[in-house]
């Protein structure tokens, strides 16, 4: 018995980091052995248990350790992160066994989500109406490869996208995919007050190709070649556009880019279910000209950054800040701030500019909680400055902001089935779009 509890306390440390860090009880057991533990303990056997539909090398590849290898609570930790941030399952659970003198049997056992979703959701917000039906499956025959595809409408405008993507190609942590896709999307004109000044519709027809690798846990390197083909079609103009604009409508033309964007990505967000936590920052070059075969010139550098906390009550705080530049003499090609996925409570592209700054703050707190249904309330801060040059970013005359709170309702067994609905209660001008809603956090 003495020698038991001397084994027992030797794999205490692991256990209790285990249970502290990840918020489950890893179940223990043990057999009477004849010498005490002085090290890490190995890994005689490892087994998956819960899988139903998802092939047990997708679960052992993301794994750190093998049969045979050192088991410590860091590496165990990671490992069940890593399981988390598939987002293919929504309970994780190590359990751990002594067999014999400093041996181990390690089991992971998983719940799986239902992945495979067909769906049909509509946003509406900033005086736009974008309605989108499709199929996706981010574990295609239980492998862990994201297919899917989809039919969107802007304002009645049709178009659609199929793509195709392998975070474990060749299985290698290198992502793969591709991206095709035929839009027509609508694009309203407005001048700093808010007055229409002016419509287009961009008929868009793109092929995108990316990779990104690995490198460390803290480190993704990757590139995309994309070929993209635009078109400024049934633009009109109304007495109140001013004369550069006009004249940037009027020189709207098919354009063909041939280009490549690079980025790096420093940190990790980790999932557990609907909370998030980590930092991740993410910094972008992408180029189109001469040297890609592009008719166009394009060059753009944006830096993403995300911060999340998970905090008492099951709540979560988040902070995401981005900023970005282009070179483009092509209307089509500015950036269009306001509505969707920048700043609540405007219309949907009311700040067009060709730099921009955005910061967005989040806390989140469910007032329901169930293995099946989330109710969880938000409450949010946005902010934009947008210029023509990057280096006017820094004049605070230009900045927009709105705040206010929102609801979401969120399924942890079914993958991405997230519905939200937003009220901008404030902002620093005359608010253009109260009520914003649609799928998936804003962030």
């Amino acid at each position: 018995m003495s020698r038991t509890l001397t084994t027992l306390a030797t794999l205490a440390p692991l256990v209790l980091l285990v249970t502290l860090l990840l918020n489950v009880t890893p179940l223990f057991a043990a057999h009477t052995i004849h010498h005490s533990l002085k090290k890490s303990p190995m890994i005689e056997k490892i087994i998956i248990r819960g899988l139903t539909r998802t092939k047990e090398h997708v679960v052992l590849r993301e794994l750190l350790v093998k049969e045979g290898d050192v088991l410590t609570a860091e590496v165990l930790l990671d490992c069940i992160q890593r399981l988390k941030n598939r987002r293919i399952f929504s309970k994780v659970l190590p359990i751990i066994k002594l067999t014999s003198d400093n041996h181990v049997e390690l089991t992971i056992e998983v719940e799986e989500r239902w992945t495979a979703i067909p769906y049909f959701n509509f946003s509406s917000g900033g005086d736009t109406f974008y309605l989108y039906a499709g199929i996706y499956d981010i574990n295609t025959f239980g492998r862990y490869i994201e297919t899917g595809g989809q039919y969107e409408s802007w304002n009645g405008k049709s178009g659609g996208s199929i793509w195709f993507r392998n975070p474990r190609f060749l299985n290698k942590r290198i992502l793969a995919g591709a991206d095709l896709s035929s839009t027509l999307r609508p694009r309203t004109l407005y001048s700093p007050s808010g007055d229409i000044q002016g419509n287009f519709n961009l008929k868009q027809k793109k092929l995108k190709l990316f990779f990104e690798n690995e490198i460390k846990i803290w480190l993704r390197l990757g590139f995309t070649l994309q070929l993209r083909q635009t078109e400024i079609i049934d633009a009109s103009a109304t007495d109140k556009i001013d004369s550069l604009t006009l004249d940037l409508l009027n020189n709207g033309k098919i354009t063909d880019e041939i280009g490549t964007t690079f980025y790096a990505t420093l940190g990790r967000l980790n999932y557990d279910n609907y909370l998030v936590s980590g930092r991740e920052s993410s910094l972008f070059y992408r180029y189109a000209g001469d040297k890609t075969g592009s008719g166009e010139l394009i060059k753009q550098v944006s830096w993403e950054n995300s911060i999340f906390w998970r905090l008492p009550h099951t709540a979560n705080a988040g902070f995401r800040f981005n900023i970005s530049a282009i070179d483009t003499d092509n209307i089509q090609n500015f950036f269009y701030i306001g509505g969707f996925n920048n700043i609540r409570g405007y219309f949907d592209g009311q700040f067009r500019s060709k730099a921009y700054w955005q910061l967005n703050a989040e806390y989140r707190i469910p007032s329901l909680k169930t293995d099946w249904l989330v109710i969880q309330h938000i409450f949010f801060v946005d902010a934009v400055n947008t210029s023509n040059q990057l280096k006017d970013l820094g004049n605070s005359n230009n900045i927009v902001y709105s705040g206010g709170t929102g609801i979401r309702v969120i399924s942890p067994k079914i993958y991405s089935l997230n519905g939200r609905i937003d009220f901008a209660l404030i902002s620093s001008q005359k608010t253009q779009s109260v009520i914003s809603f649609g799928a998936q956090q804003f962030f």
